[in-house]
């Protein structure tokens, strides 16, 4: 009787982590596309973003030291609600970091909702 309730709750959780992995919304290429646009027309972004975890993560690299972590990625955040993306969170890094020693140091993150 254990045996089957066990085997039960695993296949129910593998139904609902499939279909909650296939029912997400991704971002579309011009979505995606115009937030990085206005994220390196502003001087406080040097480097393009990067999307992880099927689009609901975006990494912005800034310049340690110049510019506040929390305040950039309260701007993105701005950014991408202007472009109706609600659905993102935000992390920020040290830029110089990993292009010095392939380290991403986090130095903020914020959920956009």
């Amino acid at each position: 009787m254990k045996r089957t309730i066990i085997i039960l709750l695993i296949a129910a959780c593998v139904g609902v982590t499939w279909y909650i992995a296939n029912t997400a919304e991704r971002l579309s290429p011009q979505t995606k596309s115009a937030v990085e646009n206005t994220l390196l027309e502003r001087s406080e972004f040097p480097a393009r973003p990067v999307w992880w975890h099927d689009d609901s993560v975006m990494a912005i690299g800034v310049l340690k030291g110049q510019v506040n972590p929390n305040h950039a990625a309260d701007k993105a955040c701005q950014v991408l609600k202007s472009k109706g993306v609600r659905t993102v969170t935000i992390e920020i890094y040290d830029v110089l970091k990993i292009q010095k020693e392939d380290d991403w140091e986090k130095l903020a993150s914020l959920p956009c909702y």
